[in-house]
């Protein structure tokens, strides 16, 4: 596996950060906390996303009504702003690639590298290369191999779409072959494909962000506990620590800077009795992240906007020795509405639709420790009703 270097020109750091002007594509509420952190280093943060009432577009000036799958619209984006990077990885790397090579405006993290980890094939390969524990897998993209990987993970497995899958979605339980043959008609339907990972036994839900500047300096966030809730982020607390973490990390470094990596990265791990097992990766801001607005000296979205530019990323430095992050997810739909104790920071995205399991904002606390953090937060949610 090889990972080509980038064909676009690098930036003109001699150019004042002032009048940068820095391209989002998508227009959630990743992209919406990239502008809000963009302009507090004072520079111009665009945006294109179809709607005006998108999360992002309403926090600048610098809509750009279009869709980030729509090569035209894309050409013109690129054409106007100095740098480009995306919330979601889940767009077409290829057709990135050419707009970004044709224009001459570069895109980080880079398309080539967005093609090959949104792939789980690839990603899992890419860990194994770098001696990066990861669970046990295998293609899958027929009966056959289905039935396989069944002989191969015998207490059972966990059947992932290659490509497009994320909180939960694409993601199916495989016990035995009677449960397999629930799933046997995805099989055809999923042109990609799927992996087949092995059930692990995990104590807990863990995740590391690091950020990797054009420069090469490389960052990392807090080690922060995760709980799920419907295959979402509910809870993320920190900071954590763990036996294999400095073993990980120098990994992690050495692969961010074998591939050129620029800009922030999540992993997601399961902590193990044999220590920390990657369980996925996302090449971009991360759910996992959002506490650092609050609880780091510098957070993620700062972060990756700095890589992206060259800046300095510097130390990253707790506010206080716990923190956590609480997602407000819809519930009941309609109207929500809330009373917010006092001591707490709430980020709310904007979004026009509260919808049963849309991520509508998030609380994030501080305190004398993880969890005295975290119990503030459990407390407050009572008071919304989404």
């Amino acid at each position: 596996m090889t990972f080509s270097p980038p064909r676009v020109k690098t930036l003109g750091m001699s150019q004042q950060f002032s009048k940068m002007k820095v391209g989002i594509l998508g227009g959630g509420q990743l992209a919406r906390m990239l502008i809000q952190q963009g302009q507090r280093l004072g520079l111009r943060m665009h945006v294109l996303c179809p709607g005006e009432e998108d999360p992002a577009a309403l926090v600048t000036r610098h809509w750009h009504q279009g869709s980030p799958t729509k090569e035209s619209d894309l050409r013109r984006f690129f054409a106007q702003v100095d740098v480009v990077t995306f919330e979601s990885e889940f767009l077409d790397a290829l057709q990135l690639q050419q707009v970004a090579e044709g224009t001459g405006t570069p895109l980080f993290p880079r398309p080539e590298l967005m093609g090959k980890l949104q792939d789980r094939l690839i990603q899992k390969q890419l860990l194994e290369k770098y001696k990066i524990t990861t669970s046990p897998f295998m293609e899958v993209s027929n009966r056959n191999q289905l039935d396989e990987a069944l002989q191969k993970f015998p207490k059972g497995l966990v059947l992932k779409k290659r490509r497009f899958g994320y909180d939960g979605y694409g993601t199916f339980i495989v016990r035995n072959r009677q449960n397999a043959s629930k799933v046997e008609g995805l099989l055809s339907e999923v042109k990609d494909g799927f992996i087949a990972e092995s059930f692990v036994t995990f104590r807990r839900e863990l995740a590391l962000m690091a950020v990797r500047s054009i420069n090469g300096e490389v960052s990392f966030l807090p080690l922060v506990e995760s709980q799920q809730k419907d295959n979402r982020c509910f809870w993320v607390k920190g900071p954590l620590r763990h036996r294999s973490l400095g073993a990980i990390t120098k990994k992690i470094k050495t692969l961010l800077g074998e591939i050129d990596y620029v800009g922030a990265i999540g992993f997601e791990f399961f902590d193990t009795a044999q220590g920390l097992v990657v369980n996925e990766v996302a090449p971009r801001v991360h759910n996992s992240g959002h506490y650092s607005l609050d609880a780091l000296n510098s957070d993620q979205f700062t972060l990756h906007i700095k890589a992206l530019l060259g800046m300095k990323l510097g130390t990253v430095e707790l506010r206080k020795p716990g923190f956590a992050m609480l997602n407000l997810l819809g519930e009941m739909g309609g109207p929500p509405t809330w009373n917010l104790p006092p001591n707490l920071n709430l980020h709310w995205y904007g979004k026009s639709d509260n919808r049963p399991g849309r991520k509508m904002g998030h609380l994030t606390a501080l305190g004398s420790g993880p969890q005295t953090a975290l119990a503030r937060l459990l407390k407050a949610k009572k008071e919304f009703h989404l």
